[in-house]
């Protein structure tokens, strides 16, 4: 289990909502956030590390790794 920083962007890029969970994996914790955006951007983090969004490659095979895409995540 991992603590994980989940952070929903608003349309010009700042940063609406931040959200701290618990997960098992980060799969789980992007899956999550994924649902919580509901169409929005967004981050998610564990630690200092951004597993997902700012373009990060450890990001997009997390993405790779759960099948879901971020349509509103602009790189």
């Amino acid at each position: 289990m991992h603590d994980y920083e989940i952070r929903i962007l608003s349309p010009d890029g700042s940063t609406a909502i931040i959200a701290t969970e618990i997960y098992l994996c980060d799969s789980s914790a992007i899956r999550a956030a994924h649902a919580m955006a509901d169409g929005l951007a967004f981050e998610v983090w564990r630690g200092m590390d951004c597993i997902h969004g700012a373009g990060t490659s450890a990001a997009k095979v997390a993405i790779a790794a759960t099948g879901i895409g971020n349509a509103g995540y602009q790189h």
